[in-house]
Formats: C-alpha cells, structure tokens, sequence
C-alpha cells in the first residue's frame, strides 16, 4: 500500500481470523489499548466501549480509563479466542480460553470505538 491507496476493509467473516488466535501482546499508549495476537501483525485497536467479563463480574472501561482495560488484558496474555461473535450492531465478542469474555461497542456517534488490522493489511472498524 502507499499513501495512495486506501486501506482496504475487512468485512465481519474475515474476523474469523482470530478463531484460535492467542493473545501474545498488550500494548498501552495514552488513549487505547492495542491487542496483539499470534505474535503477528494481527492486532486489535481498543479506544473506548470494552467490556471485560470474568468470573460472574462485568467492568466496563470507557475512554477515560481505558488505560485500565490494558491492565486487566494482561491476565489474558498466553489464552486462547475460543468463540468470536459479531452482531449486526458490530459489537464484536471474543472469548477466551480462560473463561473470560471481552466485548467491544462502537460509539453511538459514529466515531470507532475499536479497530481490527488483519495480518493482509486490511481493517474491520466498530
């Protein structure tokens, strides 16, 4: 790609990348939190709306604290995505092999609230 071209889209089947996938990075800046999987350039961009789900308690992280949502991803660090989901609102679900559950909302104005970048370059936005 150059500066040129656009990025390409991924659609929601394309997703299913990350069936299997295991959680190998967490990487946290000032306003989100980007997933690494499989110790390749598949990677999930959290900025706001996660919610992260374990042992019967939901916490909720919204841009504000979402440097908080990084932390508590590292628990997750060497687990297996054992079921992915996408609903036609493009909240994505993405269980893992330890039980927990991660969901991300898009923004109800619109602006992304997650990006997914697939090892082939292209993105899936929510």
């Amino acid at each position: 790609m150059t500066g040129i071209d656009p990025v390409p889209n991924a659609s929601a089947d394309d997703l299913a990348c990350l069936q299997a996938a295991e959680l190998t990075g967490v990487f946290v800046w000032k306003y989100g939190v980007t997933l690494r999987f499989n110790n390749q350039p598949l990677t999930i961009t959290v900025e706001s709306n996660a919610e992260f789900q374990s042992q019967g308690r939901a916490e909720v992280y919204q841009h504000e604290v979402i440097v908080a949502f990084g932390a508590r991803m590292l628990s997750l660090l060497g687990c297996n995505v054992v079921a992915i989901q996408v609903g036609s609102d493009r909240m994505l679900t993405l269980d893992f092999s330890d039980g927990a559950t991660v969901r991300l909302r898009p923004d109800d104005t619109g602006y992304e609230s997650y990006s997914v970048g697939l090892s082939d370059g292209s993105i899936y936005t929510g």
